[in-house]
């Protein structure tokens, strides 16, 4: 199983894959901008929002919901993600496969159609040559209320802190939405400017999922007539730039009114998916902190009960890795000290071969339910694509079998500590406050 990649146009590529897993068809959109500063980074969050606004055929949200409905209940959603030092903007839809239409409708066909209007001929303001100043302000105040609440959630805040500590001075610190002061300066005119800038700059990948067998032709020809008349020249680079080794930040304290704390410890991986060891991380990490058998859990959090869980985020693209846990601000110290014990006795060899047979058959078993959703077998194209490395996933499950004990030591020994942060959470047990775990 795998991609088949076909060109339609300078830095525009289409990738259909083969499935008759699902009742439904997956199509996906990406345009892959470079992550540069908080303006740009807002401008992409921002547009994703006002794009589902409205179009020229269907100008309102409303409007479009109720053509989609008529396509038996066809769903488009639009989004931003970090990938590394790349900013995907996504657009996507999901429908039932023609052969279920009760009417012989080319439900297939007829999204793509509305993907075109939503994509290609948003809802412009005549009088100031931008997007409808009504629309671009609401979704400002709405992504200025997302940016805000991001401290809502502690754990993802604890990481975003820890984050931009270890990566200070490079692009990976961007916060995905930008900033509110960035939001701020955005205007419907100027973000107009900007969606015809990525247009023309920026890689754009096309993902279809599903059974298209008989229409790659009338799919591919219709994409390429959608961007024909795009000037694209130079197209941005939006390679990421991988440290490998620690450029140690020490600890940084944060106090918050919250009853319980959040570590995160952050390491450099000293590799990336782009590199052909990058097996030997995984089977390390699932050993280290990727299963109920792990390192982290058995120790930090059963045998010692110093936090409430314990787990670690890995962004192989930047080739970091964070570990995190929520604990009780005494025990903040022991925590940290456990956390980085157990990575010396990885560094040791000190773990058994019943734990690297357990971390296989988990990593293994994970990587075959990717073709359980299309979703996620886009997702897995969409990082491999961004690393430049395009392996299947029976081609890793390949590396991961023949990785040894040797292989995940030496992965443990490239790993180096480059930032500590910790939100000390100053209430006691029985204050009565809520906060988002």
């Amino acid at each position: 199983m795998g991609l088949e990649r076909i060109n339609i146009g300078n830095g525009i590529n289409i990738n259909f894959f083969e499935s008759d897993k699902f009742k439904t068809n997956f199509i996906d959109i990406d345009i892959i901008s470079r992550l540069e500063n908080e303006l740009k980074a807002s401008k992409n969050a921002l547009l994703a929002k006002v794009l589902l606004r409205g179009s020229k055929n269907f100008p309102t949200m409303a409007d479009i919901n109720k053509r989609l409905s008529h396509l038996y209940a066809a769903k488009i959603s639009c989004w931003v993600n970090k990938i590394g030092e790349a900013q995907v903007l996504t657009l996507s839809a999901d429908m039932l496969e023609n052969k279920y239409a009760l009417d012989n409708t080319d439900i297939a066909a007829e999204t793509i159609d509305i993907i075109e209007d939503i994509f290609m001929n948003p809802l412009i303001d005549n009088e100031n040559g931008g997007f409808k100043s009504d629309y671009a302000e609401t979704e400002k105040t709405n992504l200025i209320n997302d940016i805000l609440a991001q401290i809502n959630n502690k754990n993802a805040y604890a990481y975003k802190k820890c984050v931009e500590i270890m990566c200070e001075g490079e692009r990976f610190a961007i916060n995905n939405p930008g900033s509110v002061e960035s939001v701020k300066l955005i205007n419907g005119k100027n973000l107009y400017e900007h969606y015809n800038y990525i247009l023309s700059n920026c890689a754009i990948e096309i993902y279809c999922v599903g059974k298209f067998a008989e229409k790659k032709q009338f799919i591919s020809e219709k994409f390429r007539e959608l961007f024909k008349n795009i000037k694209r020249e130079n197209i941005e680079n939006y390679d990421t730039e991988v440290v490998l080794k620690s450029r140690y930040k020490g600890e940084t304290i944060e106090e918050m009114e919250v009853n319980q704390g959040k570590l995160a410890v952050g390491f450099r991986m000293g590799t990336s998916n782009k590199n052909q060891d990058f097996a030997s991380f995984i089977l390390f990490d699932a050993v280290y902190a990727g299963t109920p058998n792990g390192k982290l859990f058995q120790n930090v959090r059963e045998r010692l009960s110093l936090c409430y869980y314990c787990r670690t985020n890995v962004e192989s693209a930047k080739g970091i890795v964070t570990v995190l846990c929520g604990i009780e601000p005494e025990n903040k110290q022991k925590a940290e000290d456990e956390i980085l014990r157990q990575l010396e006795e990885m560094k040791n060899g000190n773990f058994t071969d019943k734990d690297v047979e357990i971390a296989k058959l988990t990593v293994i078993n994970s990587y075959k339910g990717i073709y359980d959703d299309a979703g996620s077998i886009v997702n897995w194209y969409r990082r491999r694509m961004l690393c430049g490395n395009m392996q299947t996933p029976e081609e890793i499950i390949e590396e991961l079998n023949k990785v040894t004990r040797e292989d995940i030591i030496e992965s443990a020994k490239k790993l180096t500590l480059d930032a500590v942060y910790f939100l000390k959470g100053t209430l006691l047990n029985n204050d009565n406050t809520e906060e988002n775990e």
